[in-house]
């Protein structure tokens, strides 16, 4: 296949520039967005009680100033890293970095050359913060990027890495592309959200509901391996663990004291930030049994 070309079967080809240098900028999420996580109508920065209420569960947990926002925590991503085995001097595609935590490990850890992207310029601008203050940015560039429809060249990355992105989109297309700019012999390492039982649908409507977002779709350890495998991904493999993105143990960890501290101040200044918790809260407190999350890598071996 061309660096520059990406055909799928009954649709058209579609040209991107090649992803280095100058251009890379004039070509961040080349289309309208196909899925959010975010309602269209609310501002992530807009404080207004009922725009807080109305947040999806990630940006209202960046709002509060949570730096780590997976299902897995830490140590899921550390989990993760410990599959991938990323060696020096490997490019490595981040989607949905965040506010760049992760990418700052990566660079720290590994001295690999990262991309961190995300489809928030809100959180891609907290990331390259980050990234700066960690005195990284010779090895981590953040940019705005869609996962269904990456502004890079095909065969440009050694390792790509989601973190609870794929629940969001649509995910056949996302894999393709993930693949596409994989180099052969390249590998992909994800953590997501799954079901650890198949929950009753008043259960699924108000996980939904409760994570305000318009695309959601969790699935049981053994389909998100399956989905890996018919996007063309050899030797997967998946690990299920117990869900810990909100538990007191779990966020100390995640946080740190002082963080927490400072995310707790924040919650109880505002009663539209309380009512917001304690029902984020409440909900997977009650409903913890359904969920968990799985640890899940593939190959592209060709």
């Amino acid at each position: 296949m061309d660096d520059k070309q990406h055909n799928e079967p009954g649709a058209k080809t579609t040209v991107w520039p090649a992803a280095t240098g100058a251009n890379l900028k004039h070509h961040e999420t080349p289309h309208t967005p196909r899925a959010t996580c975010a309602p269209a109508a609310v501002n992530a920065t807009d404080g207004r009680p009922a725009a807080i209420l109305a947040l999806n569960v990630y940006d209202f947990f960046a709002q509060l100033g949570k730096r780590v926002i997976n299902p897995g925590g830490i140590d899921g991503r550390d989990r993760l890293l410990a599959e991938l085995k990323i060696k020096p001097g490997s490019r490595v595609l981040e989607v949905g970095c965040g506010s760049g935590h992760t990418a700052c490990a990566l660079a720290e850890r590994f001295q690999c050359q990262v991309t961190a992207v995300d489809l928030s310029a809100r959180m891609v601008a907290a990331a390259r913060t980050r990234v700066a203050q960690a005195g990284l940015k010779s090895q981590v560039r953040c940019e705005v990027a869609d996962v269904t429809w990456l502004p890079f060249a095909s065969a440009t990355f050694d390792y790509v890495i989601v973190q609870a992105v794929l629940m969001f989109v649509d995910k056949a297309r996302a894999l393709a592309e993930i693949r596409r700019v994989l180099k052969p012999g390249g590998q992909l390492g994800g953590i997501e959200f799954a079901w650890r039982q198949t929950p009753p649908t008043s259960v699924r409507d108000a996980t939904h509901n409760i994570c305000g977002c318009t695309v959601l779709e969790f699935h049981p350890r053994g389909e998100w391996a399956e989905w890996l495998e018919r996007a063309g991904f050899d030797r997967v493999q998946s690990d299920e663990r117990p869900f810990a993105l909100l538990s007191i143990p779990g966020f100390l960890r995640d946080e740190g004291i002082l963080n927490s501290l400072r995310v707790v101040r924040r919650v109880l200044r505002r009663r539209a930030h309380r009512q917001r918790m304690i029902g984020i809260w409440r909900h997977f407190a009650r409903h913890r049994a359904h969920f968990s999350y799985v640890v899940l890598t593939g190959y592209k071996l060709s």
